[in-house]
């Protein structure tokens, strides 16, 4: 049954699609949950939320699946959540990391709202979207959705507004590519060749990306150049070109940095991610306008939404390709 579940879970999102989960099955009912030190991103994430959110989410995808097999599964966290920060992790000297012990148990119950499929089609969309919005119902069901979980949904469709955003993401882009750290973290995850990609089936795979392997290549090996006064206006419209058509900025906002707050937070989006997909709908997120503080600044100030940790395009798009993940046996230990 755990194999089972994990076939399908693991096409669960992740930052930078590091996905950090590893699971040990201890008998038919009880797993336990870890986290793959080196799939983490303190350079990036430095409070830990992310990875702590990645988490969430994952122990709900297997919730969600489980119960569309009239199962409930029930978790017990192995160590306090503020053990995930960069500097805790720092001291750590194992590979992997205990989070959780996971527990099936029958339970009869009817089947959640998300069938099985759903994991499937949702997937990030880093090319164009279509012209058109997001339909009154879909945002309806999401605003409901996020104020179930404490959360608050909210959209802009303003063309002046959504240009001002995508050149502070732009920006801020430009800014953490610059700084060694992010720099050299990220770039551990590119994957420049199909070749690549198919080996690791992680990471950033320059198909998803919406680039061409030469820019991928540039970026990752000059990013100075993104600072150029001649080259960072022309970079910058490539990047804009590549960002495509974009009738929509979604925002996901409300408690998040705290540990607690994490975990919670990754659960409601995984849920919230299945719902855009119920719905045809795709995102692709903006992290540096959140992960970087000057920029998430000038976000609570230009959008007038405090709190905001999830920024993204929210659209309909053609089919994305979708990325490469570890398989069932990888991930287990």
């Amino acid at each position: 049954m755990w194999e089972s579940l994990l076939e399908t879970a693991i096409h669960a999102p992740s930052p930078h699609n590091v996905q950090p989960w590893r699971v040990k099955i201890h008998s038919d009912s009880e797993a336990g949950l870890f986290i793959e030190k080196r799939r983490t991103l303190p350079k990036e994430d430095v409070t830990g939320s992310f990875i702590i959110l990645t988490m969430g989410l994952f122990i709900e995808a297997l919730g969600i699946l489980a119960a569309n097999r009239s199962l409930s599964l029930s978790h017990e966290l192995c160590r306090e959540l503020s053990q995930f920060t960069s500097e805790a992790l720092d001291k750590v000297g194992e590979d992997v990391l205990q989070f959780a012990r996971l527990r099936l148990s029958p339970n009869g119950a009817a089947p959640s709202p998300y069938a099985d499929e759903l994991f499937m089609t949702r997937r990030t969309s880093r090319i164009s979207l279509l012209p058109r919005g997001v339909p009154v119902e879909a945002v309806r069901a999401l605003s409901a959705l996020a104020a179930e979980w404490g959360q608050k949904y909210e959209q802009i469709t303003d063309a002046a507004a959504i240009e001002r955003i995508l050149a502070a993401n732009t920006d801020a882009l430009f800014e953490d590519l610059n700084a060694s750290g992010y720099h050299d973290e990220i770039v551990e995850w590119f994957r420049f060749t199909d070749r690549q990609a198919r080996s690791t089936r992680d990471g950033l795979d320059y198909r998803c990306m919406n680039t061409s392997r030469t820019a991928f290549w540039l970026v990752a090996r000059a990013p100075q150049l993104l600072k150029f006064p001649v080259m960072r206006p022309l970079l910058k419209r490539i990047y804009r070109r590549q960002l495509g058509t974009v009738p929509t900025i979604g925002m996901l906002a409300g408690a998040f940095w705290k540990p607690e707050d994490a975990f919670q937070t990754g659960r409601f989006l995984m849920r919230f991610w299945l719902e855009l997909a119920r719905h045809d709908l795709y995102i692709h997120p903006y992290g540096n306008l959140v992960t970087n503080h000057a920029a998430a600044e000038w976000c609570e100030r230009e959008t007038g939404v405090p709190d905001i940790w999830l920024i993204f395009k929210i659209g309909y798009s053609t089919e994305p390709p979708m990325s490469f993940r570890r398989s069932v046996e990888e991930v287990l230990l």
